[in-house]
Formats: C-alpha cells, sequence, structure tokens
C-alpha cells in the first residue's frame, strides 16, 4: 500500500500568499484598466457597426464553400455582427472587470487570479492572451512564496540555490557525526553501574 507524501509547509503565512503585495496590486489595477480600455474598443467597434471576416481553405475542387468568395488561395467570407453579439461581449468584460477590480481592492490573489484567466478565455478574441498571463503569473508567485518563501523570479533562485548547497553540507555533516560516533563507541569502557538501583555496601564491623 503506497503511504502519502506528508505536504510540505509554506514558508510564507498563508495571509502573503493569499494576498497581494505592492507590485502585484499594481499590475492588478493595469488589468483591469486594460479590461476597460478593451471595453471601449468594444464600444467603438459597435457603434461602427464592424464587420468580421471568416477565411476557409479552398476544396478540392477549388471551390468556396457557400457565402465565401475567392481571394488568392483562400476562402474569405465577411459577417457582419449583429447588436446582441457586441453587447454580450461588452457586458461580459465589463462585469469581470468589476470582479477584478473588488478582488484588487480586498487584496485576494485567488479572487484576480481565476477573473484575469476566465476574461482571457472570453470573447476578447488576441486580447485574452494578456490577461491569461496575468493571472497565471500570480498564481506562479503564489507557488514561489509557498515553496521559497521569495515572490521573484531571482530571489526563489537564490534561495533554491541556497537549500540545495545547505542539503549537500547536511549530508556531509550527518556522515562525519556518523562516524565519529562508531568511533566513540569503541573507545567508551564498560558502563558504571547506576548509583540509584545498585545497593550499598555494608559498613565494615570493627573487632
Amino acid at each position: 500500500m503506497k503511504t502519502r507524501r506528508a505536504r510540505r509547509p509554506s514558508l510564507a503565512p498563508r495571509e502573503v500568499v493569499l494576498g497581494l503585495d505592492h507590485l502585484e496590486r499594481r499590475v492588478s489595477f493595469i488589468s483591469v484598466g486594460a479590461a476597460f480600455l478593451l471595453a471601449l474598443v468594444t464600444v467603438v467597434e459597435w457603434a461602427r457597426n464592424a464587420k468580421t471576416t471568416n477565411t476557409a481553405k479552398l476544396s478540392k475542387a477549388n471551390t468556396c464553400p457557400t457565402g465565401f468568395h475567392r481571394v488568392g488561395t483562400l476562402c474569405k467570407e465577411v459577417v457582419t455582427s449583429t447588436a446582441g453579439a457586441w453587447e454580450v461581449r461588452l457586458l461580459f468584460i465589463v462585469v469581470v472587470a468589476l470582479c477584478i477590480l473588488y478582488f484588487t481592492v480586498r487584496r485576494k490573489r485567488a479572487g484576480v487570479a481565476c477573473f484575469a484567466i476566465f476574461l482571457g478565455f472570453g470573447p476578447v478574441y488576441g486580447a485574452g492572451l494578456i490577461f491569461v498571463l496575468f493571472g497565471s503569473w500570480l498564481i506562479l508567485r503564489a507557488y514561489r512564496l509557498q515553496r521559497f518563501g521569495e515572490a521573484g523570479f531571482a530571489s526563489s533562485n537564490r534561495v533554491a540555490k541556497e537549500r540545495g548547497r545547505a542539503r549537500r553540507e547536511g549530508r556531509a555533516t550527518k556522515s562525519t557525526g556518523a562516524n565519529a560516533k562508531d568511533t566513540t563507541q569503541k573507545t567508551v569502557s564498560a558502563p558504571v553501574a547506576s548509583k540509584r538501583y545498585t545497593p550499598k555496601k555494608p559498613p565494615r564491623r570493627r573487632r
């Protein structure tokens, strides 16, 4: 039967791991600003009734699907999005951005990271990669805090190197201590009787 591995204790307090430091909080506010900027771009595109271009490959007969027209070696289709699609996208971005702002003010790392990644996988197209990277960055810094006690890349690497060096030195010291123990055992004489349990000798009688 396999025994479960003991969980390594966190080197940073729980409040530090789950909270946000000054740098993380500042970057979180910047991400909220980027989300509202993305919402503004959505409003502008909505007002202009922007068109979406879909592409497809040519068939084996070098023809395009219905609704597509051939442009070079590809088939393209220009679709005008309905107002409802823009409304859903705008509402999604604004609501998630407000959630990120709320958890940033409350200094809740988990909430900021989860909603940032959620926004990244939403209908924000290429801009979503920025929010996915931001949420992953917060999670990675929390992992470094738990394991090394430092959130930065350089500082956590320094702690890891010092820990590895100390582990190697600890092994050498342990083996040296065992050898010293064996040598001591060889030179020690026979054990002396305990005074507590050894009865005292009766005094000699005078003749």
